[in-house]
């Protein structure tokens, strides 16, 4: 794949589905492209130049979020500030969030390259092609010095079959940074793709010394040696790329090559046959990223038991998907097959425990089935990996306040409403905590209750009676504890 980059693209925005008693159940989305799980972005090599930032770090979502939140309550019309709440929100997973919060930033600034940069980037992961090459063209056109917008239009050009446009970008951005080294070894792939192996293994060479441990540009290196008969150096570059990256399938099966070719027939057939191997997983991977795609586009119509038995196929080809584990259980709890659901939600965080949703999504299971304690590991373990799901802070905090901890929990409602303003369940939750220990009801807790139920009114018939009885009748402040 040229410039070393690994894409997983999402084709459709992520559902949260609401099941009996609050409980929020999130699917897993639908994904295409060849690093499953993840998401892969280039990362800057020493030498390189980043003009400006793109994403931030899972452990600073929150805060980032907050912090553009109060600019933009200070400065409506500031731009920047819902750039900035842009990018904190796609980095924490909410890119329905951040596409808003990108429009309303275009809407203040249409020449604002970021802004262009960012809704490429959240485009390309809903897997508008067609777009996300737009905004990223738009991202240059407003600044022709952003050298990642351009590594992003060359990336795009490249796989739409335009490798003219792509050279253009990528030499474009080795006039301002010479040592780029997604640059060259763009240019280095593009060179490839035209029949001039030689010129290709020159840039990839200098995209190796700027990076020395880019393992996409020592497989290609090694595929253009292979051209050039370099059979010794082609060995070399393939060792050197499955040393970062083992199970690479094309760069083990360049290895056989070389290995074959330089007489060293044993070793080469081992490495033919493991690259077989890994082809098969590769083949069993892509045929359940397609059951799964299937599953929820069924899941999204309305068809439980069609969804239901994609997932089980996905599974069927791929039993670790944690993607499919998660979200057959997500269907199954619908069905109200509580059992099933929870022991698919628990699947899903043993393949994959860094699974946020899953983490999430066994969490309130497990509350409903009165696991107080268990739910609070998931939900604690749902937060540390994606600090930026609203929805687990929400969970997490209705579990601390059942165990009393009333402090922390009001701290994760807190944190779930700066990342999504708008979450009925959240404030709903806080007002009622507020509200505990009072013999009436604050005027803090009111605010809270009343915006949850404005937001969604179906939680009113959920209030205690006597706080039904008080939000019936107008406050009187002067006689509420504040």
């Amino acid at each position: 794949m040229p410039f070393g980059r690994e894409i997983k693209v999402e084709r459709s925005k992520a559902a949260r589905w609401l099941a009996t008693g609050c409980l929020v159940l999130v699917p897993s989305v639908l994904w295409m492209g060849d690093a499953r799980g993840q998401v892969t972005e280039r990362q800057p090599g020493e030498g390189e130049i980043t003009p400006e930032a793109t994403t931030v770090p899972p452990d600073q979502v929150v805060a980032a979020v907050a912090a553009a939140r109060k600019v933009i309550h200070e400065h409506r019309d500031s731009a920047n500030a819902y750039l900035q709440l842009g990018i904190a929100l796609r980095s924490g997973g909410d890119l329905e969030g951040a596409m808003d919060a990108i429009h309303l930033a275009l809407s203040l600034d249409p020449t604002l390259s970021g802004a262009w940069m960012q809704k490429g980037l959240i485009t390309l992961q809903n897997g508008t092609l067609k777009a996300a090459t737009d905004a990223f063209h738009k991202a240059v056109d407003a600044a022709p010095q952003s050298i990642a917008a351009r590594l992003e239009l060359a990336s795009m050009l490249f796989r739409n079959g335009d490798f003219e446009g792509a050279s253009q970008q990528v030499e474009a951005v080795l006039q301002l940074d010479p040592g780029n080294a997604n640059a060259l070894d763009g240019l280095g792939f593009i060179q490839l793709q035209r029949g001039d192996p030689r010129s290709a293994a020159a840039n990839f060479r200098k995209a190796i010394a700027a990076r020395p441990h880019y393992s996409a540009a020592q497989q290609n290196l090694g595929n253009a040696l292979l051209g050039l008969g370099d059979w010794a150096g082609a060995r070399q570059a393939f060792e050197q790329a499955l040393a970062d990256k083992p199970d690479e399938v094309m760069a083990v099966y360049g290895l056989a090559t070389a290995l074959r070719h330089l007489g060293d027939s044993a070793k080469a057939e081992a490495e033919f046959g493991r690259a077989k191997s890994l082809m098969r997983m590769n083949t069993a991977m892509a045929r359940a990223q397609s059951e799964n795609n299937r599953g929820l586009q069924l899941w999204y119509a309305g068809d439980l038991t069609g969804a239901a038995a994609a997932f089980r196929s996905a599974l069927a080809e791929d039993p670790t998907y944690a993607e499919s584990h998660n979200n057959l259980g997500g269907v199954l709890w619908q069905q109200n097959n509580q059992k099933e659901a929870t022991q698919e939600f628990a699947a899903a965080a043993r393949a994959n425990p860094d699974f946020a949703k899953a983490r999430n999504n066994l969490g309130n299971a497990l509350m409903a089935a009165g696991d107080l304690k268990g739910a609070i590991e998931q939900y604690q373990a749902a937060v540390s990996s994606e600090p930026g799901l609203a929805a687990a802070h929400a969970s997490f905090g209705t579990a601390l306040a059942k165990a009393g901890q009333k402090e922390k929990a009001e701290a994760e409602f807190r944190q779930a409403l700066v990342l999504a303003p708008d979450s009925a369940v959240a404030h709903f939750a806080l007002g009622l905590l507020l509200a505990s220990g009072f013999p009436r009801l604050p005027p803090t807790a009111r605010s809270e209750i009343e915006a949850g139920i404005r937001l969604d009114p179906k939680l009113r018939a959920t209030l205690p009676p006597d706080i039904s009885r008080e939000i019936a009748t107008p406050a009187d402040s002067s006689s509420l504890p504040h």
